[in-house]
């Protein structure tokens, strides 16, 4: 299939030693794909036909980092003395690649190591950006790679304003997801002065909503113990209020009991 694309390219193929102990059964198709690649790669050729074929290896293996790495070289000697206009609509199209490609592989670090990249050379805002994780996370609450995703966008585009808003309605749906309370507690973390009596105590009082709610789960009261020890259980008394009050009435048994003892 390649061998007309590449017709002046002699395949580079995988060098397994003279005697291979356990030869892997690669895919159809595979092992035409990688040899090419890897000649392309030794000559160092950037054109729109290594962009093609860096995608066909990311085809068959969206975790090779050498593939997508050769994307963005490929990107980035291509446009060189392009217009503002010609690079910004090629990295356009490369997020738009990416996003495709990362709809597939939700969990792959390349993928979203690449996205970042493409965002970075664009320089947009934060908006769209944070309602794709959003869609992603609205699936699968709990993804780490999403989440840092997240974090990475805030700290470099901003948007800061409404993720407070986004977190509690993540928590409203699921008070044990504990992604959620890390990303409050990030949130705090470059928003808010965390070594403030004020604050400690109004977080406090939000983590004590969910507490009431559920004694037993442990990630409001992890969060709660987060904010509060910097500082010191003495220097918030109402978590003493809060603890007694639990203990006082019939709502904490169990691991609730044992969580509402321990700042005591």
């Amino acid at each position: 299939m390649l061998d007309a694309t590449f017709s002046d390219l002699e395949p580079l193929p995988q060098d397994d030693g003279p005697v291979p102990v356990v030869r892997i059964a690669y895919p159809d198709g595979f092992e035409e794909v990688m040899s090419y690649f890897r000649r392309v790669v030794v000559t160092g050729e950037c054109s729109q036909r290594t962009l093609q074929l860096s995608a066909e290896v990311i085809a068959h293996n969206a975790a090779n980092y050498t593939a997508w790495q050769y994307r963005r070289r490929c990107l980035e000697a291509m446009h060189s003395g392009s217009s503002n206009a010609a690079r910004e609509q090629a990295w356009r199209e490369e997020l738009a690649f990416c996003t495709a490609r990362g709809r597939e592989n939700l969990k792959n670090y390349q993928v979203w190591f690449h996205r970042r990249s493409c965002l970075a050379r664009l320089g947009s805002g934060p908006e769209a950006e944070l309602e794709f994780v959003a869609e992603i996370l609205r699936d699968d609450s709990k993804n780490y790679h999403a989440w840092g995703h997240r974090q990475w966008v805030l700290s470099s585009c901003g948007g800061w304003e409404g993720e407070a808003a986004f977190v509690e309605g993540l928590l409203e749906e699921d008070a044990r997801n504990n992604s959620a309370w890390n990303q409050r507690y990030f949130l705090l973390q470059h928003t808010a002065d965390l070594s403030s009596l004020s604050v400690a105590e109004g977080e406090v009082d939000f983590a004590a909503r969910y507490i009431a709610a559920a004694p037993g789960n442990p990630s409001p009261w992890n969060y709660l113990r987060g904010v509060v020890e910097p500082l010191g259980y003495s220097a918030v008394p109402r978590v003493r209020l809060l603890c007694e009050g639990l203990l006082a009435g019939d709502a904490a048994s169990g691991a609730g009991r044992v969580a509402a003892l321990s700042p005591l």
